[in-house]
């Protein structure tokens, strides 16, 4: 559920009895007043538009309803987007908030910062609208500010007006939010005024060096490994750290558009008309018909027959691909809806991610998977709550504590889980019963970004064998998970993971570690393995393990000291034909004998 639109539009701020003297690109600026009239006096189609007034309240533990006061004219039909993420002056408010019916599902709002802010759910609300600007080829000009969390739930009021605590369900949202390209960026607070130009030279050759020399900057923005291939530096602090940049096309991703993220310039306006006067049109021309010169001889009007029948073709074949495209968006859908919970294993937290991680076991097989705190507000049982989740169908039963934190998990976080052992061994007059704490840490940042190879603390680790509880994060249970749906593996090859004391990793049990590799030759496509263990044969199935998926092979051919071999053993190095990329076959990656399955 998300904010509605509002009722009554507000002004547009587009001259009245005005025609622009470019229509397109049609402009929106949001929340950057100073920036349209400067548009419009260079003849720009520019709107104002506003993500929402945000109000002051009484600071207190409670939520209060989120009305919608966005306005963003014509936000679906624009090609470029100026917005600021800043949060503009607070408006007092005395009035009592009207409340919703009770039975009524709608969004709220935490005020325990003394602030109602409505732009992140405006922002989520027209996500996928500029989503689909930004792959049609359309630009977003951004002016960064703090990340902000509004702390919006979804929840319904009952009989006696007060909110339901079992019903309670979070929103994903931030003032980041306004495109799913800027979940890539790390953005972190830091304030600063001394902002000097990258040295890649992006900023001069754009010629637009000269805005950073007045101005400040208050967050810092990195960007992850999913999208450096496409960003660029365009100024950074006094310490080296990004506080501009912008983000390219991604052809393969369909994504045609830009970004440009920029921190506070004082010279806002003129930075905005320049871009769109002189670079922009370079960048993106198909935005701005009047700047294309003599390609006016293209249009249909002057183009040559044979050229025009070829063009009727090409609709003919983009229609059929338009329908086929709609029917693979629905099959997209369909898999999201079905395992979108693989994404709340690595964002979410609280009985978003206790539901995540029981989606994950039944995917995996386990039949008998239980809501602890379901089970007992559903037998109206009382006292302290215990485990968040219990597997009885797997080799013994075994008690699940659930965590998503913002960092790395603590002693606490991960040997909660062993104190409910005793109790239920008590209360079952068995022993044989299994701890397993499953940590989602690190929460906020894009996984392959995250702290994994010390996760846990050496003494947890010791005490979970000692003890007989195991340690799980989300990302590798992300990643089994994935690895069971890609390779078929069967439920009796991981369903031993979960009884088994320590840090478990997503290895099946019919995965057996033989070695790593060292070198590869692109020219032949082979790799050399490292193999330190076993007996690898031509005609065996290896698996490598990537650092997010595993990837099989069948073993053709193996050479050793330029011969070809049918055997090699521990403590040789062969080669081995493959179909990894070079980036792929990265010394060190983990190889694995896949064993015979019955």
């Amino acid at each position: 559920m998300v904010p509605p639109e509002p009722d009554e539009p507000g002004p547009t701020g587009s001259p009245s009895g005005t025609e622009p003297k470019y229509p397109r690109p049609k402009i929106l600026v949001i929340d950057a007043p100073e920036v349209t009239p400067a548009l419009q006096g260079r003849g720009y189609a520019a709107k104002s538009g506003s993500f929402g007034q945000p109000l002051a309240v009484p600071k207190e533990a409670t939520y209060l309803p989120l009305y919608s006061s966005w306005d963003l004219p014509d936000y679906t039909e624009q090609g470029i987007i100026v917005a600021d993420l800043a949060r503009p002056a607070l408006k007092p408010t005395d009035e009592p908030f009207e409340l919703p019916v009770p039975g009524v599902r709608s969004m709220w709002a935490s005020a325990g910062s003394g602030v109602i802010d409505p732009r992140p759910g405006a922002m989520l609300y027209v996500r996928d609208a500029m989503d689909r600007i930004h792959q049609h080829g359309g630009v977003f000009i951004i002016f960064a500010a703090p990340y902000f969390n509004p702390r919006y739930v979804i929840n319904e009021r009952d009989l006696y007006g007060h909110l339901y605590d079992y019903a309670s369900k979070s929103v994903n949202t931030d003032n980041w939010s306004l495109l799913s390209d800027l979940r890539w960026l790390s953005v972190s607070n830091d304030i600063g005024r001394e902002m000097d130009v990258a040295d890649n030279g992006v900023a001069r050759e754009l010629a637009i060096e000269g805005y950073f020399s007045d101005g400040e900057f208050n967050c810092v923005i990195k960007p992850s490994a999913s999208i450096t291939n496409r960003w660029a530096t365009l100024a950074t602090s006094k310490y080296g750290d990004p506080v501009a940049g912008v983000i390219g096309p991604d052809p393969e991703e369909e994504r045609q558009g830009w970004i440009f993220i920029f921190p506070k310039i004082k010279r806002r306006a003129d930075l905005v008309t320049e871009l769109v006067d002189r670079v922009l049109p370079a960048l993106t021309p198909r935005l701005f018909p009047h700047a294309e010169g003599t390609r006016w001889t293209r249009r249909p009007e002057y183009d040559l027959l044979r050229v025009s029948a070829l063009k009727d073709e090409i609709a003919k074949i983009e229609e059929t691909t338009r329908t086929r495209v709609r029917e693979l968006e629905e099959q997209i859908e369909a898999e999201r809806s079905q395992y979108g919970f693989m994404h709340d294993l690595i964002t979410a937290s609280g009985d978003d991610l206790v539901q995540a991680v029981i989606q994950a076991l039944r995917t995996m097989g386990f039949k008998d998977v239980r809501d602890v705190d379901a089970d007992a507000q559903t037998a109206g049982e009382v006292g302290p709550l215990r485990e968040d989740v219990r597997i009885m169908d797997a080799a013994v039963p075994v008690l699940v504590e659930v965590k998503g934190i913002t960092g790395t998990p603590k002693e606490a976080n991960t040997l909660q889980v062993a104190k409910y052992l005793a109790p239920r061994m008590r209360e079952w007059g068995r022993t044989d019963i299994r701890g397993l704490a499953i940590v989602n840490h690190q929460r906020h940042l894009p996984a392959l970004d995250r702290e994994h190879q010390n996760v846990f603390q050496a003494d947890v680790l010791t005490n979970a064998e000692q003890q007989g509880f195991a340690v799980l994060t989300t990302w590798d249970l992300f990643r089994l998970v994935r690895g069971f749906l890609a390779h078929g593996w069967r439920h009796e090859e991981v369903a031993d993971l979960f009884v088994t004391p320590g840090r478990l990793r997503p290895t099946p049990s019919h995965y057996q570690l033989i070695g790593t590799v060292d070198g590869y030759w692109p020219k032949v496509s082979a790799l050399g393995l490292r193999l330190e263990s076993g007996v690898l044969r031509v005609g065996d199935r290896v698996a490598y393990e990537l650092p997010v998926d595993f990837i099989e092979e069948s073993v053709t051919s193996l050479r050793l000291d330029d011969q070809a071999i049918e055997e090699a053993t521990a403590g040789d190095y062969p080669g081995l034909m493959t179909t990894l990329s070079k980036q792929q076959a990265r010394d060190g990656v983990r190889v694995y004998r896949v064993g015979a399955r019955a």
